[in-house]
């Protein structure tokens, strides 16, 4: 279970919906937004806490508090591999406008405006329940792109959305940039525990650089975010394999072209457990969405609870939106937007004693 703090300010989840049993009410055609976060909550009934009953659609909470379902949208599907989790992929634009989902009445993506209702459906269809079922949907830059990644197929599909045009990726490549302006794409190999290399695609050139396998010793692993020939990873101290212990030791900064690193020393709250890359903010600021540990018994916050913009020079961060609820949130099902219309505000709050962690 974890209390709402979005666009860096404190905002109280309205009560009446907080409390009401089954599901809150529907998304409107028009009015509303802009949207902070989204999740499927776990159903406490449930023997698993699946996201069933009453939890069995994602739960949009705008910057202003007020929680939404989203009906229409393909939240959960029971996998008969034990290994899948069943989330169903939704995205939120990073000024929060946006909404890009799986359609469950006709298996096809969509972006929807939540201030107009004005809605694009996008060239790719799936139907539900197939392998290709479980997409993964990311914004790139702003709403007028978004990637679609399907993982059975290790293809990625990148969408103009108001064009409606879409073109697919050579397998095993995923998308971290593409500049509307100049065409340049930047892809990233998919490697499973290894790091892929970057390929550079614009101009009639096509470059490859090799990413390094570590940041000084520490294991190079997770998620990068691109814009304009740099990427940005932070480096746990610790591989998954190791429990894990994810706690960020570097903020790595990479030439897409060349491959060349950089490091500095992230400086967020002690108790950061786990932080991911997930866009730039501006030529200076990268976008982290962290979790936080606990006191006592109670878990640990769920990644994207808070959202950090960070310095690539200094490695400061600044506090940009504390994201929760009162439902428990289903795994890691959070779908962060919003940020880029977040005000300024340092990074503050009482920290808690880290606990042991990974390979300790």
């Amino acid at each position: 279970m974890i209390t709402l703090v979005a666009a860096g300010l404190a905002v109280p989840v309205r009560a009446a919906e907080a409390a009401a049993p089954g599901r809150p009410p529907a998304l409107p055609e028009s009015g509303s937004g802009p949207a902070a976060f989204a999740y499927l909550c776990a159903n406490p009934k449930d023997p698993d806490k699946s996201p069933t009953g009453a939890c069995d659609t994602w739960r949009l909470v705008t910057t202003n508090g007020q929680i939404l379902s989203v009906p229409e949208a393909v939240a959960w599907e029971k996998s008969r591999d034990s290994y899948e989790d069943g989330i169903r992929s939704f995205a939120i634009s990073p000024d929060g406008t946006r909404v890009a989902y799986h359609r469950a009445r006709d298996n096809r993506v969509v972006v929807r405006e939540l201030i107009s209702g004005k809605i694009w459906t996008i060239p790719y269809q799936v139907p539900t329940g197939s392998l290709a079922s479980p997409l993964t949907l990311k914004f790139v830059r702003d709403g007028g792109q978004l990637t679609i990644f399907a993982g059975d197929t290790e293809v990625t599909t990148l969408v103009e959305v108001e064009a409606g045009t879409a073109r697919r990726m050579p397998k095993g490549w995923v998308v971290l940039d593409a500049d509307p302006d100049t065409g340049r794409i930047t892809l990233q190999e998919r490697s499973g525990m290894n790091v892929g290399p970057f390929r550079t695609v614009g101009g009639g050139r096509t470059v490859t650089a090799k990413i390094p396998i570590y940041a000084r010793k520490h294991f190079i692993w997770g998620s990068f975010a691109a814009r304009d020939g740099r990427a940005a990873n932070l480096v746990p101290k610790e591989p998954p394999a190791c429990g894990p212990d994810m706690t960020p030791v570097w903020l790595a900064v990479f030439s897409t072209r060349t491959g060349k690193m950089t490091t500095v020393k992230p400086r967020l709250p002690a108790d950061v457990y786990r932080a991911d890359v997930i866009d730039w903010l501006s030529p200076q600021e990268i976008v982290a969405a962290a979790g936080r540990e606990r006191p006592g018994k109670t878990p640990d916050t769920t990644i994207g609870s808070y959202v950090y913009a960070m310095n690539v020079t200094t490695g400061a961060s600044r506090l940009i939106a504390k994201l929760s609820t009162t439902e428990e949130v289903y795994r890691n099902s959070l779908a962060v937007g919003g940020y880029t219309t977040a005000p300024d505000r340092p990074a503050a709050g009482k920290l808690t004693k880290p606990g042991k962690r990974g390979c300790e």
